[in-house]
């Protein structure tokens, strides 16, 4: 544990995205606090603050999205998709997030922002001819990873998107630096009601 995981609630946008789509099914707290990478009372003030927008509701099985939080759910997915556990690379926990439409990127930026978000390492690839590619040569990636590149096509990542693979020590920073680099590029489309959570 370290240091700054005390007592005071201590979460970014990143663990707001997550928290959203985890919340698609209902979950407790505790499950949320340790998928997270979170103390419970930064998923408390998580949860709080959700509420206070009415995107959650709370029963006896735990907490979920309402109806409005499945709509702006929706909304974020015409952006990126959820994670999604692709296995390890390099014998780390792996997760993978499609970016749909992506702007204009460097590969080497989007690296350095996973970085920079706890990964220990990053791939930044496009779909191209129906194939998972690296952008700057074109080359499939189920030459080098065909395992890797299997598990992603089952995503259904379609033409042109992007998809984004990276991988840490833990699952909550692998999981975290995929959202980061998706916030990254689409920051400008969240909802400000969101970003004004973490402010």
């Amino acid at each position: 544990m370290s240091w700054k995981r005390g007592a005071y609630p201590e979460f970014s946008l990143e663990d707001i995205i997550a928290a959203l789509f985890l919340l698609k099914e209902p979950v407790g707290r505790k499950f949320m606090a340790e998928l997270l990478g979170l103390g419970e009372g930064s998923v408390r003030t998580i949860l709080r603050k959700l509420s206070s927008l009415g995107l959650i509701q709370s029963t006896q099985r735990g907490h979920s999205l309402s109806e409005r939080g499945r709509e702006l759910g929706k909304e974020l997915e015409k952006h990126f998709s959820e994670v999604c556990r692709v296995g390890k690379v390099e014998g780390f926990p792996a997760y993978a997030i499609i970016v749909k439409n992506p702007p204009e990127f460097k590969s080497i930026e989007l690296r350095d922002e996973a970085i920079r978000f706890f990964a220990k390492g990053a791939m930044i690839l496009v779909v191209k001819n129906g194939e998972v590619v690296f952008p700057e040569d074109g080359r499939p990636l189920r030459e080098t990873m065909p395992e890797l590149a299997e598990r992603l096509s089952a995503l259904k990542p379609e033409e042109g998107d992007m998809v984004v693979v990276t991988w840490a020590e833990n699952p909550a920073d692998a999981m975290k630096s995929a959202y980061h680099v998706a916030l990254f590029l689409k920051e400008d489309l969240i909802p400000e009601q969101l970003k004004g959570l973490v402010r």
